[in-house]
């Protein structure tokens, strides 16, 4: 007699709990990574259609730094004011309500990279390009919103870091086995953890606040063709994932075979790489301004 199958969103519950369980058995704290309280804010506000500046420049006040970096970036040659902007309103009003409030999320992730291991500059990086990828391609594609796109980028890969921060030894193999061509990432980390870093990133950011529609791109992003509903946003978001290794931001030695390119998303040659050279411009700016 066959096995009765459980339903959707009974293997989503198990997923779930092996990916919290696990982590939190390997990690040195005993805790799973978390966001700060100023990014879950900003995050909380994207998905509430009824929020204001007011709202948002509340949030950012309790942070003096975040303040700063806000008031920088709107002040930027990229953005073109005429006359600096001197107010945290005027600043938000000039880079956007979402756009700053994908600035806050990214600030504070970062702090989730702050380790002695070069590995997490790297992953730091690679999700960074990835976020500022993602952007650039569905603003330039128009297959889906570009201001769902920043923030699947930025945690795309947040599984890595959660592996690196809870078990680095085991990563070091996983590492090791994928660069010596032994076996691919995603087959290695099941093996080895019983799920891999898309799933455990989507289980993760979705903890976070993020929508279940940019969650299930994460999840998906190295299978865009399973991804249901999210399957153009996964779309990007793998195509964003080789754009970040074409500008050297690679979070392993040799990029994901299966990222999508460019010219399957409808560029010719020679507009991805113009949009490439942009998205390298954009990236910079983004890294120094949260640096």
């Amino acid at each position: 007699m066959a096995e009765p199958q459980m339903e959707p969103n009974m293997q989503q519950g198990a997923v779930r709990e092996r990916v919290s369980s696990t982590l939190k058995r390997l990690s040195r704290t005993g805790a799973l990574p978390t966001l700060p309280a100023v990014a879950s804010a900003a995050l909380g506000l994207v998905r509430d259609p009824e929020a204001d500046i007011n709202e948002l420049c509340e949030i950012i006040q309790t942070d003096v730094g975040l303040s700063a970096r806000v008031l920088r970036i709107a002040n930027s040659a990229a953005l073109g004011r005429r006359r600096p902007a001197r107010k945290l309103s005027d600043a938000v009003v000039t880079v956007g309500l979402r756009k700053t409030c994908d600035v806050l999320v990214a600030a504070c992730a970062r702090q989730l990279y702050d380790s002695a291991s070069p590995r997490a500059e790297a992953l730091w990086n690679h999700a960074l390009a990835t976020a500022v990828a993602s952007e650039a391609i569905a603003r330039h594609t128009g297959l889906v919103d570009p201001g769902r796109a920043f923030l699947p980028g930025l945690f795309h890969d947040v599984g890595r870091i959660a592996f690196l921060l809870a078990d680095e030894v085991s990563l070091d193999v996983i590492d090791q086995l994928v660069e010596a061509d032994e076996g691919g990432r995603i087959a290695l980390e099941n093996e080895w953890y019983g799920f891999d870093h898309s799933e455990a990133g989507a289980i993760l950011s979705e903890d976070w606040g993020l929508a279940l529609e940019q969650s299930d791109a994460i999840r998906w992003h190295h299978e865009p063709a399973s991804a249901g509903a999210a399957q153009d946003l996964a779309t990007n978001l793998s195509a964003a994932d080789g754009v970040a290794y074409l500008l050297g931001c690679g979070a392993s030695e040799n990029p994901p075979p299966e990222a999508v390119p460019l010219e399957s998303m409808g560029l010719e040659p020679e507009d991805a790489e113009a949009l490439v050279e942009r998205i390298q411009v954009v990236f910079d700016d983004h890294r120094d301004f949260l640096s």
